[in-house]
């Protein structure tokens, strides 16, 4: 069947990586997915025993759509393109059912979703760099980075936003994750002509300073939506204070009972 082939591709390991492949939001698509016809919505639906939930809107295509994405086997996102260049497409998330066991449940995305290039396309000529002001005095509240446009082009935001997260590591230590999370239209990317930058705030996340203590340790910078990691780490000396002062709040215990 088509699914069963589109299921197929999706799950396939030696695909495209996830930062070369084009975008529909915020879901990475494998660009032959997107060459395909697709099929009809009821055909689908009755293939994958999947139920719509709630309204249809109007401008929802009846014909185009295929598998975007499958999680373990089992199809999660499926799409269909609403204009004839595909630049505009309409998502539905497959979900368990609620309660009684039967049919899953497929959710249409309320509004359109853009097709967009793959993150390292959109990345295009961007790099971090950490401001001399930064560098030689700095304020892990206030940590100020770069965002340069080092290539020889304009380059253009298209959806993406300039959060920078950052990740203390000790000197030598494996190599940090970065834990993040904020609301879209937080700090929204501008656009840059070859040799400008954007100056923004890097933000810590409170759980880094968990196992963290005094001494040397690196900062290391990442620029969330265009996976885009700084070349170059901030040395920083933390002190017990530092880490005291940072460390998340907890609740204090409640009052004995009388």
């Amino acid at each position: 069947m088509v699914i069963d082939a589109c299921r197929t591709a999706c799950d396939h390991k030696g695909m495209e990586p996830l930062d070369e492949r084009p975008q529909i939001g915020m879901i990475a698509v494998e660009t032959s997915v997107l060459a395909q016809n697709g099929i009809e919505l009821d055909v689908m639906l009755t293939e994958l025993n999947v139920e719509l939930r709630g309204a249809m809107p109007t401008d929802t295509p009846r014909l185009g759509w295929r598998v975007l994405t499958s999680v373990n086997g089992e199809v999660a996102t499926i799409g269909a393109p609403t204009d004839d260049d595909g630049q505009w497409w309409r998502l539905g998330q497959i979900r368990p059912s609620q309660g009684e066991p039967g049919p899953r449940l497929l959710a249409l995305h309320p509004t359109l979703q853009r097709r967009r290039p793959s993150i390292r396309d959109r990345a295009g000529g961007l790099s971090l760099r950490w401001p001399a002001v930064t560098r030689e005095a700095p304020d892990l509240d206030l940590l100020a980075i770069d965002i340069v446009n080092a290539g020889g082009e304009r380059w253009l935001p298209q959806g993406d936003s300039f959060m920078v997260f950052a990740a203390l590591r000790q000197p030598g230590g494996p190599a940090p994750g970065v834990y993040f999370g904020y609301v879209a239209g937080q700090y929204p990317a501008l656009p840059l002509d070859p040799g400008e930058y954007a100056r923004v705030r890097v933000v810590i996340d409170a759980g880094q300073w968990d196992d963290a203590h005094a001494g040397p340790y690196e900062v290391h910078a990442f620029l969330v939506d265009l996976g885009l990691r700084g070349a170059d780490v901030l040395p920083v000396e933390l002190t017990d204070h530092d880490v005291q002062s940072h460390l998340p709040r907890r609740p204090l215990p409640p009052p004995p009972a009388r």
